[in-house]
């Protein structure tokens, strides 16, 4: 059973958000942050452990007693740094050392895999964000060719622009990509990145929620 949570990107909009949700699970959380102190003082029973996502040392350290990772690490818009990309290429071989299988990892509901259905309005979204910002798609898309080359129980989870509105549950989980003005509440979105921890349905795949 999963209870020994690491978080990456912990210290975000939907990290904190994240964090507090996998306490109220009773995991134990571990934040792996540059930052300590732009954590939400009043969460309380999580290990902080200070250090960068892309040194490798830090991660090891990070990793020891874990039994899941999850990774809510973002970019701002037209940001050059593929962090996506270049921690997933420490990270990987680090779990699979050290015989950690589950990951769980966020990105837009723009990226396009193979199992989705297929559509004009994915493909025009898509190809404009390419155009626009190509820095984020070329980062998710560079991810997710790492994380299916891996050996690990994966979860890609797209969503669309978050907000702290709406339900805070997911009412669409499947490989059909929003309409173009959805969002979607954070809550709910950490609410099934929750679900994914405690059920196998969504292993290896790449659902789109909103």
């Amino acid at each position: 059973m999963i209870k020994n949570i690491l978080i990456l990107g912990a210290t975000g909009h939907l990290g904190q958000v994240l964090t507090k949700t996998l306490v109220s699970k009773s995991h134990n959380v571990t934040a792996l942050v540059r930052n300590p102190e732009k954590f939400d003082s009043s969460l309380r029973n999580i290990k902080i452990i200070k250090g960068s996502v892309l040194d490798e040392k830090d991660l090891q350290k990070s990793l020891e007693g874990i039994d899941a990772v999850i990774s809510v690490l973002g970019h701002g818009f037209r940001t050059s740094f593929p962090i996506q990309e270049k921690v997933m290429k420490i990270l990987i071989p680090l779990m699979e050392s050290n015989g950690i299988d589950r990951l769980i990892t966020i990105t837009g509901e723009a990226l396009i895999v193979s199992s989705d259905n297929k559509s004009l309005r994915a493909d025009i979204t898509s190809n404009f964000l390419k155009i626009i910002d190509p820095y984020r798609m070329n980062d998710a898309i560079a991810q997710q060719k790492i994380i299916e080359k891996s050996s690990l129980d994966w979860t890609v989870v797209r969503t669309p622009i978050h907000s702290n509105k709406g339900t805070k549950k997911v009412l669409h989980i499947g490989m059909t990509h929003p309409p173009i003005w959805q969002t979607v509440n954070r809550i709910a979105v950490c609410e099934f990145i929750n679900d994914c921890l405690v059920n196998d349905s969504w292993i290896k795949k790449s659902p789109i929620v909103f």
